[in-house]
Order: structure tokens, then C-alpha cells, then sequence
């Protein structure tokens, strides 16, 4: 038996009263959604399945939750580095999973906000309104010495302005953070059913990184990009907020684990820093010695980079507004060689951010000015790899850009996931022309990440080959690899969303591969293939049809989603076999890429 009389007779209602199908839903499309399209690791589907039948699927995480069996899928975990090999374990949960959670969060959220005891800190920086200093309207317009009080008092909200600026961390947060001390603070804070709690700790225990069948740690809060976790992770620091009011006087700002605060001298910094660290050794954490610092205002000055972000502030703008390629190619020279020396010259601590915003103007420049600088960074700084990325996925098909590319995969030693995935990612948005040199390139690629000994390996061979690959390569791929999906659902759901792309060869094999899914496989990917097959019957949705909304958004998606041409590939081959030919100009205005118009046309030629 999994349940008692006590779960009959009590904590069933109070279950009922949270999980309704209005506020599982209400999240879902308000929140959890989004989050989850965002992750690192993409999946193939985009998890339409799971969206498409959203009303169905919440009706069974309710049945499954009001018979007290419910327990959380295992993740995808998955490794990011952050330096010297040393890698962060993410993960990937279920989309009902991630629901879940959500809803166990979502119903602390107001208690917990209430309870905190300071509005200077915040768990999620799209939250709130506070600018960076050089972002004030003043900036530039008064020296240093005149602005440094006032960013104080109005950037980060300080009772009043101090002569010394403390910045810290804490060292791994989110590994370190003891489970049950986590549950004594949120279950002081939050006056909740017990009930709650057990389902909402019993599913962190469940998503937890816990190898080599090691009995669970009790530690750790697992580290997925959603808004739940975090929440938890702000309420553990109220004690911290509450000393750092009182000892400052309401003159700091926290963002989750990053602490600011100001004093007057050197003795205070170092009294609050010690009995900071003293509350947070009482819960099993510690302040980052490494990264804490006390900066006078001329060392604020050189950390922040003020001046040189007010700078780069000007250049963006303009660089938004040149249209002459000529103008473009000026800026973008200048832009290239101010990031050399910044590079070469720079020791402040954001140098980093800096760094990413001269990438973010030669992204819109467009020229391919800054390719050295590009490859160095993605091989030697794991943290600045998204920004030379995005980079050179802005940049037109060149053989001197396809180089750089290929230089990244080939010099670069990869010790995470994520590196992998997003470089793979950022070929497939590239715009690679379909001619000889578009083809000799992804040729290129392809025999460099053809080879897989991990599943993630082999989950970036097969999102490259979903956009770029022949058709039997992508039938052949998804058939070698079946192993993987037997490791881990996520996997196998991959390999059924690509089988689209085998229609125009073999509709028989990948039709005969869906239904069998259903009938046999495991039920992640008996999803996909199901919602797959339902497109195969189905005709070309009308205008005011949901699939049509989701496939042909009013403003057309630069690069088009691989998802959602996976999609169109099934209503393609549905098209062919019901014998229409009929154009559809919507494909055509919205699909531009000539790869996905050359694997549309040789499934259904009449849509051009």
C-alpha cells in the first residue's frame, strides 16, 4: 500500500484544493512552458506533445498525485563547465515534473515574498527594475566622485552613500544547501499543509544528482533553469538579508548568492563579513573568499568599467542605426581592435561582461572583423563560449567564418554537454547556403561529430543531422543508437521526433517505428510518436487552427525552429498522400532556409 488512512481521510483534500486542472494549466501556459523551451539542451519535439494535449496530461499528474503515487521521472543530467574542466551537473526534468514543481512553489510564492525582510534582494534578475551604474540617466555627465553617491542611493537603493563598496558570493550555493535545513527555514517561513512540503521535498530528493547507486545527501538543490529552485534558494537567505539590514542600515542589494553592501570604513566591512559567514556556517555554507572584495570608489570605478560601458553604450546605438556597409565595416574594425586591447589589457572583475557587450555590437555589425578573437575566447573561456558563438552565427557564410567555426570544434577541448550542444545548436541556426560550399562545409562537420560514445554525443549528431543530414543518414542514425534511448526517455523521444525526416524515402519504416513506439516503447517517446502520427492524419490546419498559430506565428521566426520543421515534414508527406496539390504560400513566406526547402519540396513539391 502506498497510502494510509490519514492520506484517505486528509491529505487528499488538501491536495485537491492545489492540484486543479484551472491552475495546472494557468501555469503551464503562463510559465512552465517558456522555461523549459529555454534549456540548454533542446528537444526535438519541443515538447508540442506535451503542449497539444496539455488538458489530458494534467488530468493524469492530478489522478497520479491524489493516489499518493506519484514520484519524479529520472532527469537528464547534464555537465557545464565553468573552468579548468570543472564542470556544474544541470539538469533536464520532465515537463510534468517541472509542472509540478512549479505548482509546489508557486503556492509559497506570496508567503514566502512577504516574509522576506528586505526589498533589496531579488532571486531573478527579470524581475525587478534596478539599472547598472552606467546605465543611469546621469551617466557621463558628472565625473566619478559626483556620481559614485548617487548610484549608491538610486541604482542599488542604499540608505546613504559610503566610502567602501563589499562585493561577495557564496561558494557553491545551490551544491551546498542542506535539504533539511532548507525545509526547517521554508516550513518556519511559510505556514503550509505538510503535506506540501513532503511532495515538494520528496520530488527535489527524486531530481537530485545522486551517482553510483550512493545513498541520497540529503544536499544539493538540483540546479534546472526554472523559477521554483530559485525561489527556494532566495527564502534559505532571509537570515543573511535580515543581519546585513540591520548591520548596514538598508545600505545593500543581493541577487540570489551575490552580496553588495557599503560602510564606512575597513573595520565594519570586516565585522559584517564575519558574521555573515558566521550565519551562513550555521547552515552548512561559507562566503567565496576568492571573489570578496572591498573597493574604494576609484576601485569601483575600475571594476565596473564605468566609463567604458558608457562608451560602448554609444557605439551600440549607432551601430543600430548605420545602414551603409561601408559605415558598418568602419565601426566594426574599430569595434574588433578596441576588443583586442581590452582583451589583452583589461583586469577588472566584470571584464567578462564587457567582453560580451563588444560581442553583441559586431553581432549586429555583422562583419567578420573579430574571427581570432572569436576562436581564442570559445577555447580558453567556458563562460564567454555563448557570446563568440553568437557571434559568428550572426556572421555571412564566408570560407574565412566556416574556418573559424571549424577551428572551434576541432581546438577546443570539451569537457561539458553544453559546449557540444551549443555549438552543434548554432550550425544548425546559421544560414549555410545549399551549393557546393554550403555542402563541402557541413560534409566537413558532420565527419567531425559522426562519431558518438555518449548519448549527449550522439544527441548533437542527430539535431545537426535533423537540419542537414540525407534522409537514410537520419534513419540510419536514429536506428544505431536505440541503446541510449533505453538509458534514459528524453533520448528516445529524440530519435522518434526526427523520423520525419525519413518520410520522403521510407514512410513505411517510420510509420511502422511510431506505431511500435506506442505499443511497446517507453512512454516519453510513445508520446512524440503518437502526436506524430495524429499530424499524419490530419489536413493542412486551417488558419485559425492552433497547429497553424504554432507553425506560422503572425511574425516569422529568424532561424526557422527545427521542431517546427519536423512538423511541417509530416503534414508535407500527409499532403502528398492525400493527393493535394495546392500551394502554401505560408510555408514559403515563413520557411526561407533552402536546407528545409530542399527536404519540403522532395517530400511534397506542389507546396512551392
Amino acid at each position: 500500500m502506498k497510502t494510509t488512512a490519514r492520506f484517505e481521510l486528509q491529505r487528499r483534500r488538501q491536495l485537491q484544493k492545489l492540484f486543479t486542472k484551472e491552475r495546472l494549466i494557468g501555469l503551464w501556459r503562463k510559465l512552465v512552458k517558456e522555461q523549459i523551451r529555454a534549456f540548454d539542451i533542446k528537444d526535438l519535439h519541443d515538447y508540442y506533445d506535451f503542449n497539444y494535449s496539455i488538458e489530458a496530461r494534467v488530468d493524469a499528474i492530478i489522478g497520479k498525485v491524489l493516489s499518493g503515487r506519484y514520484r519524479a521521472e529520472s532527469p537528464i543530467v547534464y555537465r557545464m563547465e565553468k573552468k579548468f574542466g570543472i564542470c556544474r551537473h544541470l539538469m533536464v526534468p520532465s515537463p510534468s515534473d517541472a509542472l509540478v514543481f512549479q505548482v509546489l512553489t508557486d503556492i509559497l510564492h506570496d508567503t514566502i515574498i512577504k516574509a522576506q525582510p528586505s526589498k533589496s534582494a531579488y532571486y531573478a534578475r527579470d524581475r525587478h527594475a534596478l539599472a547598472l551604474p552606467h546605465e543611469h540617466k546621469e551617466a557621463g555627465s558628472y565625473p566619478w566622485f559626483i556620481l559614485w553617491p548617487r548610484f549608491q542611493k538610486e541604482i542599488w537603493n542604499f540608505s546613504k552613500s559610503h566610502r567602501f563598496l563589499v562585493t561577495t558570493d557564496i561558494a557553491n550555493y545551490f551544491d551546498a544547501i542542506g535539504l533539511r535545513e532548507l525545509r526547517h527555514v521554508i516550513s518556519a517561513i511559510a505556514k503550509t499543509k505538510e503535506v506540501y512540503l513532503d511532495l515538494l521535498f520528496a520530488l527535489i530528493e527524486d531530481l537530485s544528482w545522486n551517482p553510483d547507486y550512493l545513498p541520497t545527501s540529503h544536499k544539493g538543490l538540483p540546479m534546472i533553469n526554472i523559477e521554483a529552485p530559485r525561489l527556494l534558494a532566495h527564502a534559505l537567505l532571509f537570515e543573511v538579508d535580515y543581519v546585513l539590514k540591520k548591520r548596514t542600515k538598508g545600505s545593500f542589494v543581493r541577487w540570489m548568492d551575490d552580496i553588495n553592501f557599503g560602510v564606512g570604513d575597513l573595520s565594519t566591512a570586516n565585522v559584517i563579513l564575519g558574521e555573515v559567514n558566521d550565519v551562513l556556517k550555521s547552515r552548512g555554507l561559507a562566503l567565496n573568499l576568492a571573489k570578496t572584495e572591498i573597493m574604494t570608489a576609484k576601485e569601483a570605478q575600475h571594476h565596473f568599467l564605468f566609463s567604458e560601458n558608457i562608451r560602448l553604450t554609444k557605439l551600440q546605438k549607432r551601430a543600430k542605426k548605420l545602414k551603409s556597409v561601408p559605415g558598418k565595416l568602419r565601426l566594426a574594425r574599430r569595434t574588433a581592435k578596441e576588443l583586442t586591447l581590452h582583451l589583452n589589457n583589461c583586469d577588472a572583475r566584470n571584464k567578462d561582461k564587457l567582453t560580451k557587450r563588444y560581442f553583441t555590437i559586431l553581432s549586429i555589425l555583422g562583419v567578420p572583423v573579430a574571427l581570432t578573437e572569436a576562436k581564442q575566447i570559445f577555447q580558453l573561456l567556458p563562460s564567454l563560449r555563448g557570446a563568440a558563438l553568437a557571434y559568428l552565427s550572426r556572421l555571412p557564410f564566408t570560407a574565412g567564418v566556416a574556418d573559424a567555426f571549424l577551428q572551434c570544434l576541432d581546438k577546443t577541448q570539451l569537457y561539458d554537454d553544453t559546449t557540444r550542444f551549443t555549438l552543434v545548436e548554432a550550425f544548425v541556426n546559421w544560414q549555410i547556403p545549399f551549393n557546393k560550399n554550403g555542402k563541402d562545409f557541413v560534409k566537413r562537420v558532420a565527419k567531425r561529430i559522426q562519431k558518438h560514445t555518449s548519448p549527449f554525443e550522439w544527441i548533437c549528431y542527430l539535431f545537426f543531422l535533423a537540419k542537414y543530414g540525407e534522409p537514410h543518414e537520419v534513419l540510419t542514425a536514429a536506428g544505431e543508437v536505440k541503446a541510449y534511448g533505453a538509458v534514459e526517455s528524453f533520448f528516445a523521444r529524440q530519435r522518434i521526433a526526427v523520423l520525419p525526416r525519413g518520410l520522403g524515402i521510407n514512410d513505411k519504416t517510420v510509420l511502422t517505428q511510431w506505431r511500435r513506439e506506442i505499443s511497446t516503447g517507453v512512454a516519453d517517446a510513445a508520446s512524440v510518436a503518437n502526436n506524430l502520427l495524429s499530424f499524419v492524419k490530419k489536413p493542412f490546419p486551417g488558419h485559425r487552427k492552433r497547429e497553424y498559430l504554432y507553425l506560422f506565428p503572425n511574425k516569422p521566426q529568424t532561424p526557422y525552429p527545427i521542431a517546427k520543421f519536423l512538423l511541417l515534414c509530416v503534414l508535407a508527406y500527409s499532403e502528398k498522400e492525400a493527393g493535394k496539390k495546392v500551394k502554401r504560400p505560408e510555408v514559403v513566406t515563413h520557411v526561407s532556409d533552402p536546407w528545409f526547402t530542399q527536404w519540403l519540396k522532395s517530400i511534397q513539391p506542389y507546396w512551392y
